[in-house]
């Protein structure tokens, strides 16, 4: 049994470390139901490290084992590091939902908030994970109802950015 241990040990399924830190963001107008949509695609581990970090209990999101305050430690952490000004107002995003994915490292969460006015100018703000990881890279995709028209690329020396329908 010890030699089994220790073979385990050596040769069995670890779970594979990632050496980048990115994540992906879509940001969707949608003129027809009036409405931003919010899709971010993160490491999960990377994302739980980063709340611990900033005082949140093991989480385990998106498991069977997630713990009972999850949902308020989540989205207490995506308002301090994830804003967007539209046209002058900060919007009030609600997540919505989020999601483990099937290879169990990434971790989908998704928001949304009802606006009155077409885009002019929106101010981006992106800290997702670069208080543990000084190499994160956030890439930000913003879609105004008609076409991809900005993709940003934010880190923890630049998390704004901004984009103008001029």
């Amino acid at each position: 049994m010890l030699l089994f241990t220790i073979l385990l040990s050596l040769f069995g399924p670890a779970v594979p470390a990632h050496e980048y830190h990115v994540s992906k963001t879509n940001v969707r107008y949608v003129a027809e139901k009036s409405e931003v949509q919010v899709e971010m695609h993160v490491f999960v581990e990377d994302l739980e490290k980063d709340l611990i970090a900033a005082g949140a209990p093991t989480l385990e999101l998106g498991t069977k084992r997630q713990h009972q305050e999850a949902d308020r430690y989540l989205k207490t952490y995506l308002r301090q590091h994830f804003r967007i000004k539209w046209n002058g107002e900060y919007l009030p995003l609600e997540t919505i939902g989020y999601e483990l994915a099937d290879d169990l490292h990434g971790f989908w969460i998704y928001q949304v908030v009802a606006v009155e006015t077409a885009p002019e100018t929106i101010s981006f703000y992106n800290s997702l994970i670069t208080a543990t990881y000084a190499d994160q890279k956030n890439i930000l995709k913003f879609y105004n109802g008609r076409e991809r028209s900005a993709t940003l690329l934010m880190s923890k020396d630049r998390a704004e950015a901004e984009w103008s329908e001029l």
